[in-house]
Formats: C-alpha cells, sequence, structure tokens
C-alpha cells in the first residue's frame, strides 16, 4: 500500500470515528431529554441491553409498554425470545454515569418492568414485550410539535409501513428521524395525527450509549 493509500484509509477512518462519535453525542441528547419521556422511563434503561442481547435490533417504546419489534406467528415462539431475554437480564451491565443519575433522580423507587409475550397494535404477530400496571414510558398526549420545540427538526422524515396478518389495513409510520436515525418519534395512520404514538430505537446504536 503506498503513503497517498495509507493517509487515505487513515483520514477515512478518522471521519467514519468522527460521525459515530457524533451520532452517539445526538442519541445520548434525545435520550436524557426528560421532558420527552414518560415518568418511569428509566426503569426501561436498563432493560435495552437485555433486549438486544436476546436478538432484538429495533426497540418500540409506547405510552404504557416497550417491545421488540420483531414479530412471531405464535406466542410459543415469541417466548422463546422472553427466555432469552430473561437470561440476559441476569447478566447485564451497569448504566452509563450519565443515566444512572437520571434513574436516581426521577425513579428511586421505580417497580421494574414485566417482561411477557403479547400482541401490538400492529396485529403482525406476537412480540416481547416490557411493562407493568400504570407504567408511564411517555408523557400523556406528546406531540411531534413538543419533539420539535425541544429538539429541533428531525434530520428526515420517512414512512415505515407493517403488514398485518390477515384482513386488517397496514400499520403506516411517518418517522421524524434523529442521531443519524438512531431514534425516530413516528405518528400512525391508527392513531391521532401530529401524536407520538411510539419511539423506535435502534439498538445498536442507543444501547452503547446508555449502557456499558
Amino acid at each position: 500500500m503506498t503513503i497517498r493509500s495509507c493517509v487515505l484509509v487513515m483520514l477515512l477512518t478518522a471521519f467514519g470515528l468522527s460521525v459515530t462519535a457524533q451520532q452517539a453525542a445526538n442519541a445520548q441528547r434525545v435520550l436524557l431529554e426528560t421532558s420527552l419521556w414518560g415518568r418511569d422511563y428509566p426503569a426501561l434503561l436498563g432493560q435495552l441491553r437485555a433486549l438486544r442481547d436476546a436478538g432484538e435490533t429495533t426497540a418500540y417504546v409506547f405510552a404504557d409498554r416497550a417491545a421488540g419489534a420483531s414479530a412471531f406467528p405464535t406466542q410459543q415462539a415469541a417466548q422463546a425470545r422472553v427466555e432469552r431475554f430473561r437470561a440476559a437480564s441476569a447478566q447485564a451491565g451497569q448504566l452509563q454515569p450519565q443515566f444512572q443519575t437520571l434513574q436516581r433522580q426521577t425513579t428511586p423507587a421505580a417497580a421494574p418492568l414485566r417482561v411477557d409475550s403479547a400482541r401490538l397494535i400492529d396485529g403482525d404477530g406476537y412480540h416481547v414485550v416490557l411493562t407493568r400496571t400504570g407504567v408511564e414510558l411517555l408523557p400523556p398526549g406528546l406531540t411531534i410539535q413538543t419533539v420539535r420545540s425541544r429538539l429541533g427538526n428531525p434530520e428526515r422524515v420517512a414512512t415505515q409501513t407493517i403488514q398485518s396478518i390477515g384482513d386488517r389495513r397496514p400499520v403506516i409510520l411517518t418517522l421524524h428521524l434523529y442521531a443519524n436515525g438512531a431514534i425516530a418519534y413516528a405518528e400512525s395512520n391508527q392513531t391521532e395525527p401530529g401524536v407520538v404514538e411510539r419511539v423506535v430505537l435502534n439498538l445498536s446504536t442507543v444501547v452503547p450509549v446508555v449502557s456499558r
């Protein structure tokens, strides 16, 4: 390899690292913006690594539950993923310092979330679901306008179609993307326009930001 090629490789590598660091910084900013999360959101943070290690690449955060995005045709099939989650959860690592502080400040006595398999509004099968009675992971009535007022305009807006089983119409999400697509605030054609129906997390990016 020539000296010029070596320099080019070094520059490209450095650029890639800087982009990754910037994405992580942007993701941390979103994840620490407490006005955009519910009172029990910190209880979810320690479970994201286990969700990823169980085989999930994407998490959905609704107002009253969180779920892996993977859909299984039967509850029995989803239950195998639930057991993988439980095994991974037993070996969960620590939160990063900023999120430890957030957890101490906002939920000193928060009950843990329960894991099970269940259907979502998407109607595409069974998912790994984390919830408990009375949980609030997103603030009531959170709107896209509020998200924009706190975070600025999204980097881009995209759509995602989730096909349902049977004759139900598909769920179409309008994704308002931040942190280079790692976090998206989503509207749904199944709910009121302008209201955040779920937050979509890319676990490969979010987990290293949140935990270690």
